[in-house]
C-alpha cells in the first residue's frame, strides 16, 4: 500500500470521525485489514517522540477533562484580550510587564 493511498484512508477516517463529532453521534469503525494498516502506519507516524507526551495518560486525562467542561458549557467567551485577562484580574499592562 503506497503513501498515496495511507493518506486517503486516513483522511477518509478523520472525515468519518469529525461527521459523528459534529452530528454528536457515536463513531464505529469497520475497518478493512488494508484500512487498519494504513491508520496504524498513520498514527506510528504521527506519534513520533516529540509528540509521545500528547498521548500520556496524564494529559489524555485532562484532555477528558476538557471535553466535559466544554460539553458541559462550563467556558466562556471573550471578545478581546483585555476581556479575558479581566476575568483573571489582570490587566494588559501587568501582563506586558511580566
Amino acid at each position: 500500500m503506497g503513501i498515496a493511498t495511507v493518506t486517503v484512508t486516513v483522511r477518509t477516517i478523520a472525515r468519518r470521525a469529525r461527521l459523528a463529532s459534529v452530528s454528536q453521534e457515536s463513531l464505529e469503525l469497520r475497518l478493512s485489514p488494508e484500512e487498519s494498516k494504513a491508520l496504524a502506519d498513520a498514527l506510528d507516524l504521527a506519534l513520533e517522540d516529540d509528540q509521545a507526551w500528547f498521548w500520556s495518560e496524564e494529559w489524555q486525562a485532562g484532555e477528558r477533562a476538557a471535553e466535559a467542561d466544554l460539553a458541559a458549557g462550563r467556558f466562556a467567551d471573550f471578545d478581546t484580550m483585555e476581556a479575558f485577562l479581566a476575568d483573571l484580574g489582570l490587566d494588559l499592562d501587568q501582563v506586558r510587564q511580566a
